[in-house]
């Protein structure tokens, strides 16, 4: 395979992950970039990357260096743009999610892949966890009658406070669900279809005085068939608990998920480790799970190859629908934004 030269914008906790998955996978990383040059040289000691040129200016890296391909690990009011100077360079993406924060960067990003020659992937990494993939093809199998996904996590002032972006509308774009939560709604509709309406209420009730998104969300999602599936999420938690996914499907089974365990009709499963492959490091918090090695080095297969990749834009766009909706809704009934 190919040695693919690698640039990494935004050298913040998530980074490395992805930087571990560049070299778990093989190829290089050829430069960094920051508004905080620190940040970038902590990652190249951190990480052994040698003497790599470090850059505060994203668009002079791209002209510059031309990598093959370019992981954006910034905060999410920059994820769009970014994607898009990227994509119109015709240089490959893979992005941290969220892809965007609102309709109109959607289709800025969608039509920016769509005109490009690169591929862009969308860092939604839970979609490679063992258990879920056991899961996709169970339901697969069976189907769905009714379906909960549940998200309590803690998120407090000093949480906030780490980031001038975090907590606002126009550079967080929202708060538990187009951050915590996104991942297990991504699962959700993976898992249960795309809805045509749904009905939600977000409010803000334990940390009015630090953010100015919600930090509470519950949402009823409506099929087109009339199934309907359910979600609640809230940051206030005191501790970060399980995520959880309950079904009943179609022939009446009832199942039990989080990342570690699953359930069909009270028997636990045992899910093989050869469902997908394992993954050889752990890096951050592991909330995040342990899908990003494994998403990358398929992302760089699927380039190499020229195959489809799992989660491409159109894939990573449908999450961002159902939370920009949710966002919308206002507790009436709404059609899904499109």
């Amino acid at each position: 395979m190919k040695t693919f030269r690698v640039a990494v914008i935004g050298c913040g906790a998530i980074s490395g992950n992805h930087i571990n998955g560049i070299l778990s996978a093989g190829h290089k990383v050829c430069a960094l970039c920051d508004i905080v040059p620190e940040n970038a040289k902590e990652n190249i000691e951190k990480y052994g990357l040698g003497d790599i040129p470090v850059y505060t200016d994203y668009k002079e890296m791209l002209d510059r260096e031309k990598p093959d391909s370019v992981h954006i690990c910034t905060p999410h009011y920059l994820h769009a743009p970014m994607c898009v100077e990227a994509l119109q360079r015709n240089i490959n993406v893979l992005c941290e999610k969220p892809l965007c924060i609102s309709i109109e960067q959607l289709h800025a990003v969608l039509r920016a892949e769509k005109e490009s020659k690169a591929k862009l992937g969308v860092c939604q990494q839970n979609r490679y966890e063992k258990n879920m993939l056991w899961l996709m093809d169970f339901i697969k199998e069976h189907g769905i009658r009714s379906a909960l996904g549940l998200v309590s996590w803690k998120r407090d002032e000093a949480y906030y406070a780490s980031g001038e972006w975090r907590g606002t509308i126009q550079e967080e774009g929202g708060g538990v669900m187009i951050n915590q939560a996104l991942h297990t709604l991504d699962l959700l509709q993976l898992f249960c279809g795309m809805p045509t309406h749904l009905i939600s209420h977000v409010s803000n009730d334990y940390h009015k005085d630090c953010i100015e998104v919600e930090d509470t969300a519950v949402a009823h999602f409506e099929r087109e068939d009339g199934v309907r599936y359910h979600f609640y999420a809230t940051n206030n938690a005191t501790a970060d608990l399980p995520v959880q996914f309950q079904f009943v499907t179609a022939d009446g089974k009832k199942v039990f998920a989080t990342n570690n365990i699953i359930t069909v009709d009270g028997e636990l499963v045992s899910v093989s480790d050869s469902v997908s492959p394992a993954n050889p490091h752990m890096v951050g918090k592991t909330v995040w799970g342990t899908g990003h090695a494994i998403l990358i080095n398929d992302f760089y297969t699927c380039v190499q190859e020229g195959k489809p990749f799992r989660i491409p834009g159109s894939e990573g766009a449908k999450v961002v629908q159902l939370i920009l909706s949710m966002y919308h809704s206002h507790g009436n009934r709404i059609k899904t934004m499109l």
